[in-house]
């Protein structure tokens, strides 16, 4: 399971194949919802429903069933219907509904009895504004995928909306997931019904805070019509041939009840880790004689990406065309260090090489069309990498992950669909090294915070293994340092900032996407008219595996000869408020890194001037180790210097330590605004 995941956010794996323990709860009536009537315009009081609810799901049903196909298998059918309340313009969204359907050109998935309709209550009755197929429009996003979108007529503030649609598919390989939870919008009444032949053996991944009104399961039993297609490599023509299958089925319905809408809040990694969510995979599939695996298994999903031809496959090819390629890197040259080799080949590849995508984990094309572009998805750019190790003789292999706004996956059973990301190990003689060419702002050995997202798995045919890149290993360190001194009646000064490896690596990627004069434009308006900024600078900033160092130097804004002077000694903090503001948290506070930030302040005391009040040293310590917050501040002669160090030994923490996380930071901001008062003698 992952590792340090609050009880009931993750649940575990079950078997949807015999489900014999049952749990029943208050029951609805079968069927679709009632006809609109009048009485449907006025909301039900709720605890879900507040003055920030801008729409509410009155009810989302779903369901799945199985019928024959004309390949000798089973498709699903999946039927939606929705019907929502909108209550103000800031959720007309919701009246452009998009339906993307997996269609290649041999076996397209179907859409089909899309029918929409807005309500409004005019003088007392219900006027109805219907969707007309015309208005139903296609797209193609690529060669594999289509789009169908369409927009409800007549929608506004009051307007009911209802719709509802089927889309038929013979990729059951995964079932439609089902969200019962919404990030911004709460529910009223969420059901998710499912009918599967007990030929199918799927897994479901239950996520969430939220339990179920409904929670049952039963067997029945159904025929199902296939299609067995003529041959057409056949010497003679032969009919399609019909037959029926017949199977016993597992039934489960789940719904909940006034389901309150997620709302994100600061420092959760992405939203999809903790909605009320059932997600299906299939594990094993009845052949006529045997069940056969699916995936099921880390070592089966292994053995089917080194098959892939779009993974693994061409890395077992020679490739000796790539020789030319790592002879232009350079790092063939002699007397080169193997480390410096690698390092060669990574800079060469991620400074030549664009990616065009960052979510598709599979080889597009060819690696000689990659070359030939200099250009393609995370998965050409560095398979490709290991393609040119392997051309060193080197031991290199591909490791597959979600990124954080993937969401997790299981380390226990492998989800190929969330593993959206690879990325590459390489052994240089005991030491191993984890790289990433598709971001040319990372150093050699280094990850951008999205991959330090839990399990991850080495794809290898010797020692393929789980890898956990956890956000609690990445020690932030940061030193900022603040020198102050009476110029001309004016309080000048220098600030320099040695950034940690993360946060050079966001610098460079903000600077690489908006320029040096953007990142300083921001500087300075965030001190406003208090304080001028010049002379800035940036050391390190192609220097990949070094630490970035921001200068400048300011001049504060005061007023001359003033009778009482207010100093802020932290010009410069990441906590200007508490960014935890609720009074309690259901979710867990997942900070990108665990950070040790140094802040050291010095200052001349302006002539003609004595310290009135100055801040008063503290130290405050978080459950333990778990963090720690040290303000030390003094006055020898006519300087005052401060030492603030602030230290957060992990960057998870779970809902039952959010209480004493909030105190601590509000104890922090609290200390931090303090100011130092200087009165004219």
């Amino acid at each position: 399971m992952i590792t340090r995941r609050p009880i009931g956010l993750i649940a575990n794996v079950l078997c949807l194949l015999l489900l014999q323990s049952y749990c029943f709860a208050q029951d609805r009536s079968k069927g679709e919802p009632a006809k609109i009537t009048a009485k449907d315009f006025v909301l039900p009081e709720s605890t879900i429903i507040d003055s920030n609810t801008n729409a509410i799901v009155l009810s989302e049903i779903g369901s799945v069933n199985f019928e024959g196909n004309q390949h000798s298998s089973l498709s699903y059918v999946f039927k939606k219907k929705v019907r929502i309340k909108i209550l103000n313009a800031k959720a007309m969204d919701l009246a452009t509904v998009s339906i993307v359907l997996y269609a290649p050109n041999e076996v397209p998935e179907k859409l089909s009895d899309i029918a929409a309709t807005t309500y409004n209550l005019e003088n007392g009755q219900v006027m109805e504004t219907r969707l007309e197929k015309q208005d139903i429009f296609s797209r193609q996003i690529d060669k594999e995928y289509v789009e169908k979108k369409f927009t409800l007529p007549g929608v506004k503030a009051g307007s009911i909306i209802e719709y509802t649609y089927t889309k038929t598919s013979p990729y059951n390989f995964n079932l439609p997931a089902w969200n019962f939870q919404s990030e911004q919008y709460p529910c009223l009444w969420s059901e998710y019904d499912v009918e599967i032949p007990q030929t199918y053996y799927y897994i479901f991944v239950r996520q969430g805070v939220h339990g179920f009104v409904i929670d049952k399961g039963s067997e029945g039993k159904k025929n199902y019509k296939l299609t067995r297609r003529a041959d057409q490599a056949a010497l003679y023509d032969r009919q399609n041939e019909d037959f029926i299958l017949s199977a016993m089925t597992t039934k489960h319905q789940w719904a909940m009840k006034d389901i309150p809408a997620l709302r994100p809040e600061r420092y959760l990694s992405t939203p999809a880790n903790y909605l009320d969510r059932i997600e299906f995979q299939m594990a094993k599939r009845y052949d006529g004689e045997a069940y056969v695996d699916q995936t099921n298994s880390w070592k089966k999903a292994t053995e089917d990406l080194l098959e892939r031809p779009d993974f693994g496959f061409p890395l077992q090819a020679e490739n000796e065309y790539l020789d030319d390629l790592v002879e232009k890197t350079g790092a063939n040259a002699p007397g080169i260090p193997v480390l410096e080799q690698a390092k060669k080949i990574y800079y060469y590849v991620s400074s030549h090489f664009t990616c065009t995508d960052h979510y598709d984990k599979f080889i597009n094309t060819t690696f000689r069309d990659v070359v030939r572009k200099n250009s393609g998805t995370v998965g050409d750019i560095n398979l490709l990498l290991i393609a040119l190790f392997h051309r060193k003789g080197w031991h290199a292999d591909p490791v597959v992950l979600s990124t954080r706004e993937y969401g997790y996956n299981l380390a226990t059973y492998p989800v190929m669909r969330k593993l959206n990301y690879v990325i590459v190990r390489i052994k240089i003689g005991e030491k191993v090294w984890f790289l990433d060419a598709a971001n040319p702002q990372l150093g050699f050995g280094h990850l951008a915070g999205n991959c330090y997202n839990g399990h991850a798995r080495i794809i290898c045919n010797t020692d393929s293994a789980s890898v956990y890149f956890e956000a609690d290993s990445v020690k932030e360190k940061e030193t900022t340092l603040v020198l102050m001194v009476n110029e001309n009646k004016s309080l000048t000064g220098s600030m320099q900032i040695d950034m940690g490896d993360q946060e050079s690596y966001n610098l460079r990627q903000y600077i690489s996407e908006h320029g040096k004069e953007s990142y300083f434009k921001d500087i300075k308006a965030s001190f406003g008219d208090d304080i001028s900024v010049s002379n800035e600078s940036i050391e390190n900033l192609s220097e990949l595996e070094a630490k970035a160092k921001v200068r400048y130097e300011f001049k504060m804004n005061q007023q001359a000869d003033a009778s009482i002077l207010y100093i802020s000694p932290m010009l410069w903090s990441d906590f200007r408020d508490n960014p935890f503001k609720a009074q309690e948290r259901k979710y867990p506070v997942e900070m990108p890194y665990a950070s040790d930030k140094s802040y050291i302040f010095s200052m001349d005391i302006p002539e003609g001037y004595v310290v009135d009040e100055i801040p008063k040293s503290a130290k405050v310590t978080i459950n333990g180790n778990q963090g720690s917050f040290e303000y030390i501040i003094g006055q020898v002669e006519d300087h005052i210097q401060l030492r603030c160090r602030l230290v957060l030994n992990k960057a998870w923490f779970g809902p039952e330590e959010y209480q004493s996380l909030r105190d601590f930071f509000a104890f922090v901001v609290k200390k931090e605004n303090e100011s130092i008062v200087l009165k004219r003698k």
